[in-house]
């Protein structure tokens, strides 16, 4: 769950993993770093950081091909945990905090993540709001994924040639359903056929869950039903249309998304969604 507190190039530049000093903790604490990111790890394993810089990296490259951004006025500090600590849990594993502003001009956030060599995740059997287990590579990647993709998110906003809409005024259906999508259809083979074949299943059962439209687009999950939204607007309009409507520079996230899914209108969408998550498998 990412909130807001306030393109390729690149795989890693620095893959050693070093001790830093002048720490509060007894630990050995370890990191590593690419251009845009720093990995800290208090205890857990090497494979954590190593799994870490892979996932970051993907999200950095969906940065460059799905939204066509570089994320170079941004830098965001990851932090793994190798137990639960504050708010950060099995329940919600992950959380991104952006951004503030550094004394070189950059956007700088902090990224808390359960790792997953947590042996928490190993003492009871853990299941997703999908029914999916926790305690493998396809959960923490999408996690992963969903809290860093956001700064591409942030990134295609910062392009634009004049102001617009801000992120967070989009509703959460919008926020979260992006970053989930990005994490269940941009991490593992396993998540874009698994995870995604249930999230389907998930939106067939809720049905009941979308609603439209009082006042707007109305979802009873955010984080599933705004995902299930997401896929059903790339297969309508194609998978740009996410960038599109970030990229729009209207004043208002309503006016963006009816700008980018014209000629349909709100009703509309939602009952081409409901066919087509009717028939999807």
């Amino acid at each position: 769950m990412s909130r807001c507190l306030g393109a390729l190039r690149g795989a890693c530049v620095l893959a050693a993993l070093a001790p830093l000093s002048g720490t509060a903790s007894s630990q050995e604490q370890r990191s590593l770093s690419g251009p845009h990111y720093t990995v800290v790890a208090r205890d857990g394993s090497d494979a954590d950081l190593i799994f870490a810089r892979r996932w970051l990296d993907a999200a950095e490259q969906l940065m460059a091909t799905k939204y066509h951004v570089v994320p170079d006025r941004y830098h965001t500090e990851v932090n793994l945990l190798y137990r639960p600590e504050n708010d950060i849990d099995t329940t919600q594993s992950g959380q991104n905090r952006c951004c503030a502003t550094d004394n070189q001009g950059r956007k700088t956030g902090t990224i808390f993540l359960l790792g997953p060599s947590a042996p928490v995740w190993k003492a009871l059997p853990l299941l997703s709001s999908l029914g999916l287990p926790k305690d493998g590579e396809d959960y923490h990647a999408k996690v992963l994924m969903s809290e860093y993709i956001p700064i591409g998110h942030y990134a295609v906003q910062d392009s634009r040639a004049s102001g617009g809409w801000l992120y967070y005024s989009a509703p959460q259906w919008f926020v979260q359903g992006l970053q989930e999508y990005d994490g269940i259809y941009h991490t593992t083979d396993r998540n874009r056929v698994q995870t995604a074949a249930t999230l389907m299943k998930w939106a067939r059962t809720n049905a009941r869950r979308f609603a439209c439209c009082t006042n707007g687009i109305e979802l009873g999950d955010v984080y599933n039903g705004g995902a299930a939204l997401m896929a059903f607007l790339a297969a309508e309009f194609g998978e740009g249309i996410h960038e599109r409507i970030l990229r729009n520079a209207a004043s208002t996230f309503d006016e963006a998304f009816a700008a980018e899914t014209r000629p349909r209108s709100q009703p509309e969408l939602l009952v081409r969604f409901r066919t087509w998550v009717a028939e999807s498998k």
